[in-house]
């Protein structure tokens, strides 16, 4: 039997050349090293790759770093000191039951609490109710009220909310009557207990989605369904003890699907009035006088759809519309599968518009606007939703987050921010305090029927120094 040789050419000294200056990565600190932990450093290691110790502006979140994005610029949702613009003074799960707890409407009080409206449920086993809730500004609850208090309801939605000057809550959205939806509005003294009431219907189904005050009492819109692809918009005006003024119903020129979402009081009295119509192709926006006569309507094709999502007016009578654009719909059926960016402009008193501004998605994602608040110190926050990177979207469920925008008021951007403390929900409505608070609501959504409702207080950080 052979023997198995290994043979090798023999092995001489290793001659290694002289260099000028450290050695980043030789486990030495030298010269023009902050550290070196040899094999240790590592792009987001305790030493980094280039022998540089950990620091704001790297590119990578360290330990005391709120978020680090690499780069100087404060409106990108990462400034450079490596803090968000936004500070959460205080975030809430609020309680809303063991199905769909979700707040569509926020109102900031006179004593600097909140009022929260949305749908929960007040039982297990219950239906879904309107949902009601005071907060302080602390945090602490004041109450909570689930409504209708009547047990002769299938399910009611609370989607707006404004308080007047008594301190009278006006809640609007629907009730379940019969296997389908009427229109609902209630008053409400300042505990939540109701003075009145009102239903209709106008249709196989029908909601209410935006409120306003107006002229002693309030005016509200939504959308009543006359037939599945037949819809129309429709405006209600009432008095304060709940009595209806007029009615205005919008239908678009080619019919099918249109919608009134948002709703605001011009300085006149009049009101504004806009949504998504012809089967939300294009976004409308309309002027009533006080009395529900259109006074005229401005209207604007989407490259496949738009909407108008909320309106507002400022102190000088102008305008400021937020909505959202459908760029590309490869399964026309399928929302979870439209590509959509968010806008915001801003309108003269006669609806033209003085700019407009998009808020673009990196990549082929749905994005949409939800809600906007003017700034008491001039210019608006637009707060939406957007999914969560690389996440995958059903029909009935998109993982998302909420994000916010503000701009001054000429239409530059303040800041864009993802809200902390809530990585992943839905952001659905926004009002500033006088005091400089911005109040944020939404869900944590996590099928389409099961969420946690989620509400927090929020100030923008301090400025940083160039």
């Amino acid at each position: 039997m052979g023997a198995l040789v290994l043979a090798c050419d023999p092995v001489g000294p290793v001659s290694v050349e002289p260099r000028d200056g450290p050695a980043c990565g030789n486990g030495l600190v030298e010269d023009g090293e902050e550290c070196d932990l040899g094999f240790a450093n590592a792009v987001d290691g305790p030493c980094r790759a280039d022998c540089r110790a950990p620091r704001c502006g790297d590119g990578r979140p360290d330990e005391g770093e709120q978020c680090d994005d690499g780069n100087d610029d404060d409106r990108d949702g990462c400034r450079r000191d490596c803090t968000r613009p936004l500070r959460s003074t205080w975030v809430r799960a609020l309680d809303g039951g063991e199905l769909a707890g979700v707040l569509h409407a926020v109102a900031p009080t006179a004593d600097g609490g909140v009022i929260a409206v949305g749908q929960g449920q007040a039982a297990e086993g219950a239906p879904l109710r309107a949902w009601i809730t005071e907060h302080g500004s602390d945090g602490e609850l004041r109450w909570s009220r689930w409504l209708p208090v009547e047990d002769g309801w299938a399910a009611a939605t609370a989607r707006a909310v404004a308080i007047d000057g008594e301190g009278d809550l006006w809640i609007a959205g629907e009730l379940a009557v019969d296997e389908q939806d009427d229109v609902w509005l209630v008053r409400c003294d300042p505990q939540g207990e109701p003075r009145w009431s009102f239903h209709d219907d106008y249709g196989l189904r029908d909601r209410l989605s935006a409120l306003a005050l107006h002229e002693g009492g309030v005016v509200v819109a939504g959308e009543v369904m006359l037939e599945p692809a037949d819809r129309d918009g429709l405006v209600l005006a009432f008095g304060g003890e709940g009595t209806l003024r007029w009615l205005h119903r919008h239908d678009g020129p080619a019919g099918g699907i249109d919608d009134a979402r948002a709703l605001a009081v011009a300085p006149d009295g009049g009101v504004l009035v806009g949504g998504g119509e012809d089967d939300l192709t294009r976004w409308w926006l309309a002027k009533l006088d006080a009395d529900g006569r259109e006074l005229g309507v401005s209207r604007q094709r989407g490259e496949v759809g738009a909407w108008v999502a909320a309106v507002a007016v400022d102190a000088g009578g102008d305008p400021w519309i937020a909505g959202t654009e459908v760029l590309d719909a490869p399964d026309p059926s399928d929302a979870s599968t439209w590509h959509t960016q968010p806008w915001l402009a801003r309108l003269d008193p006669a609806g033209g518009v003085r700019w407009r501004v998009d808020e673009p998605a990196a990549g082929t994602v749905r994005r949409e606007a939800f809600g906007l608040a003017l700034d008491p110190r001039g210019g608006a926050t637009v707060v939406g939703t957007d999914p969560l990177p690389q996440a995958t979207c059903s029909r009935r469920h998109c993982p998302g987050r909420p994000w916010l925008t503000s701009y001054d008021a000429g239409g530059q951007r303040r800041w864009w921010a993802l809200p902390d403390a809530v990585t992943q929900g839905e952001g659905r409505a926004a009002a500033w305090g006088e005091d400089g608070t911005l109040w944020i609501a939404g869900a944590r959504r996590v099928v389409y029927l099961e969420a946690d409702a989620w509400l927090g207080r929020y100030r923008e950080a301090e400025e940083v120094a160039p």
